[in-house]
């Protein structure tokens, strides 16, 4: 029986996930962070670290990583910009 990362680990877990990945997006992007392997290896380890202090599942987390690296390529726009704005 597969189980969703929800039913694993509650709402509330996977809420607070998301919040610390995007406080560390914040804190490390650049703009150039996506055409620079040694960047994009930073993030990776930034996440699986936190999956791992959170307890997620290890199967489950090389989709996590692939999916939030998605997320974050298509969200890193707008926090280069407001970073560099402020």
């Amino acid at each position: 029986m597969w189980l969703s990362a929800v039913e694993l680990q509650g709402e509330e877990v996977l809420a607070m996930i998301a919040r610390e990945l995007v406080a560390v997006m914040r804190r490390d992007v650049k703009t150039d962070w996506m055409v620079r392997d040694d960047v994009r290896a930073k993030f990776r380890s930034s996440i699986r670290r936190l999956l791992v202090k959170h307890r997620y599942p290890p199967d489950k987390q090389p989709d996590a990583i692939r999916l939030v690296i998605e997320q974050m390529e298509a969200m890193a726009p707008r926090y280069t910009q407001q970073r560099d704005a402020g």
